[in-house]
């Protein structure tokens, strides 16, 4: 099937911003960290001065969305060209308009095409070395409009994230490049067969009315769950699985993050929920432990009993470069049991949430061989 993506329409804007949602909470990524956690979203209707962030992903013309099982790379220094060149077209060009206020780059079957008269500023490649796949990190102008994009594509299809740089959403363009690299690139996505249904498949959202998808119901819904912005929280069923989604929208755009109930660490919806609206909202996100100066872990919350740490987990693949310290913990709160990793990143601790019931297991042992076979997947979200 021939597929013609409107990449101003699909650009993800799934994380917050720096302070709230540091990169290293995405300590190991890959195909099995996407569905862990997925992030896949879509903006609508974005201005100019729109934070686009996150994967988006798509099918080049001709193609169907694929994914790839290859590990990724944890170092964020990739090969690094500095330039000031104004660009010209390149020979295969797509042909197709540029919309305004979007990044002037994107991908092609033939790899990227650049925008005639856009500056690039500062060019990193192959980002994920190992996973098949060709990638760049672009710091780019177009007129007064200054971006930073990483964009990664193979045969079948690509995604890109872009940034605008005024907006200032990382401290510079190296801890973007290395948030991108932690992420993992490229995901997989679902295939936008009906575009009115652009929300993981299953529902769109327009004018704050949400059509769904046929065979899709509704579980559960929650209004304006953010305080910020017109939005709605949703449980949706389709084909017997459960889809956790929050859609939101403001002047600049509209966007949605969603995830599976079955590959969530969280054990109810109003968990999820509220995770993402902190993140939306950019506020303070629930903590279960602090990481101490000496790599042990304390408890973040007076209801909470850490019942056993281990400081310095053999788990390389969730180490960075960047990561100075790490812990896990098995924790009580509310009466469940849960595990956290903990990362110590030059800006914030990372931590990942994971009820005890929902990893089936019961030992710091145990979750650190659970860990270690997500990682082994392509990482754990």
């Amino acid at each position: 099937m021939d597929t013609e993506i409107d990449w101003q329409r699909e650009l993800d804007s799934s994380f917050g911003d720096g302070r709230h949602v540091p990169a290293g909470h995405y300590v190991a990524a890959g195909r099995r960290a996407v569905r862990r956690r997925r992030a896949t979203a879509v903006a609508t209707g974005l201005g100019a001065a729109a934070v686009v962030a996150g994967i988006a992903w798509g099918a080049a013309p001709g193609g169907t969305p694929s994914g790839t099982e290859a590990p990724v790379a944890t170092d964020p220094i990739a090969t690094s060209t500095p330039t000031a060149e104004t660009s010209t077209p390149e020979p295969g060009g797509s042909g197709r308009p540029w919309g305004a206020g979007g990044p002037p780059v994107r991908h092609t079957r033939e790899g990227i095409e650049i925008r005639d008269g856009a500056v690039v500023h500062e060019r990193r490649d192959d980002l994920y070395p190992g996973k098949g796949t060709d990638s760049v990190a672009l710091d780019i102008s177009f007129g007064d409009e200054r971006w930073w994009t990483s964009l990664e594509w193979d045969g079948d299809g690509g995604g890109m994230t872009a940034v605008p740089a005024d907006d200032k959403p990382f401290d510079s363009f190296d801890a973007f490049v290395r948030a991108e690299v932690l992420r993992g690139g490229l995901t997989d996505g679902p295939a936008l067969d009906d575009e009115r249904y652009p929300y993981a498949g299953l529902v769109g959202w327009t004018g704050g009315e949400v059509s769904l998808a046929p065979g899709v119901t509704v579980d559960q819904q929650v209004l304006d769950p953010s305080g910020e912005r017109e939005s709605i929280g949703l449980v949706l069923r389709h084909r017997g699985e459960v889809t956790w989604m929050l859609l939101d929208t403001s002047p600049t755009g509209g966007s949605a993050v969603h995830e599976k109930e079955s590959e969530s660490g969280w054990l109810t919806f109003e968990q999820w929920l509220d995770e993402h609206v902190a993140i939306r909202d950019r506020e303070p996100r629930l903590r279960l432990v602090d990481l101490e100066q000496d790599g042990t872990v304390s408890a973040a919350l007076p209801d909470v009993q850490v019942l056993d740490q281990q400081s310095g987990p053999d788990l390389p693949d969730y180490g960075t470069d960047a990561a100075s310290a790490s812990a896990v913990a098995l924790v009580e709160w509310e009466e469940e049991r849960w595990f956290v990793l903990a990362v110590r990143m030059p800006d914030e601790d990372a931590l990942t949430t994971y009820a005890a019931d929902k990893a089936g297991v019961e030992t710091i042992d145990d979750f650190i061989a659970f860990t270690a076979d997500q990682a082994d997947e392509g990482g754990l979200r």
